[in-house]
């Protein structure tokens, strides 16, 4: 009997050795994400609601495909396109729930900028990070049916949806106008929400809201700091006296004639005679005002009457 050398069995259990490693491997390497459902043509916008007068007891999100599926317990009573924020303001994901509940609510950050004559100047102003001109006016966004689901602001709500199917927001969850009210009458504060697809979850949503807010700050007063030293300049290149110039120096008096001395009068003007334009009106000189002399002075002291 013909026996095989040792070297070949050992290169032989090498060979299989490997196959089993990298097919294992194969096994256990992680699958890619599948790409986002495609939009199908039932889902037209804006929605659709078949659930009657039935509570929605659960709503589930996904940004990806940026619709909502509305639930009664297991069965589904609706969809909704929406709006979730755009990749720099994004939307948290995770497990959230109906906090508050607003019909007629406006946003305190953001909303539009108008100058003192009514002009559209910042159609994005946010409070604490874009400057209003002099005499300036911001109008806050409508958030109407404002259902809020975090602490700091986000929720959904009635809000324009320019491109159905794609990110708009701020990071709030903007509902169409004809769906809002339906999510709003069915839902209770306390109804679950769970929103996934690709966003940060909401501790690193926090810290980067964080991080924002910080340079936001900076941002707001490098602009305002601009705009204090422009102002102080177009007041100091204004003539002496003009009253939008800069204020007297502190412990100074502010005059147009040199302390301790007396203007002159100007000419009182010819009768009959027009003066030319831009002559300046005669000064009025000053009279000295006498106290009243009472109509029965008293007597002198040592005096009988």
């Amino acid at each position: 009997m013909k026996h095989t050398p040792s070297f070949v069995l050992i290169r032989a259990g090498l060979v299989v050795g490997t196959m089993l490693l990298a097919s294992s491997c194969q096994l256990f390497r992680k699958k890619p994400k599948p790409p986002p459902e495609p939009v199908k043509e039932e889902w037209k916008y804006p929605g659709e609601w078949t659930g009657g007068d039935k509570p929605i007891t659960s709503i589930a999100i996904n940004v990806d495909v940026q619709r909502a599926t509305l639930y009664n317990g297991n069965d589904v009573v609706g969809w909704t396109y929406l709006a979730s924020g755009i990749p720099s303001f994004p939307t948290p994901t995770g497990e959230f729930k109906v906090m508050e509940k607003i019909k007629d609510k406006v946003s305190n950050l953001y909303g539009k900028g108008y100058d003192a004559k009514g002009g559209l100047v910042n159609s994005d102003f946010k409070q604490g990070r874009d400057l209003l001109p002099p005499g300036g006016k911001f109008v806050p966004a409508k958030m109407t049916y404002f259902m809020r689901l975090t602490g700091d602001g986000v929720g959904m709500h009635i809000g324009p949806i320019p491109r159905p199917g794609r990110r708009a927001s701020h990071g709030c969850i903007r509902l169409p106008s004809k769906m809002a009210p339906i999510l709003f009458t069915h839902t209770t504060v306390g109804t679950p929400v769970t929103i996934t697809g690709n966003g940060p979850d909401y501790q690193t949503y926090l810290k980067q809201s964080a991080a924002k807010a910080s340079a936001n700050a900076a941002k707001y007063a490098a602009a305002k700091k601009r705009a204090d030293e422009k102002a102080a300049a177009a007041a100091a290149a204004l003539p002496p006296g003009d009253p939008n110039g800069p204020p007297p120096a502190a412990g100074t008096t502010p005059a147009t004639t040199p302390a301790g001395t007396t203007p002159t009068p100007l000419p009182a003007p010819t009768p009959g005679v027009t003066p030319p334009a831009g002559t300046p009106a005669p000064a009025i000189p000053a009279t000295e005002i006498k106290p009243a002399v009472p109509a029965n002075p008293p007597p002198a002291p040592g005096t009988v009457q």
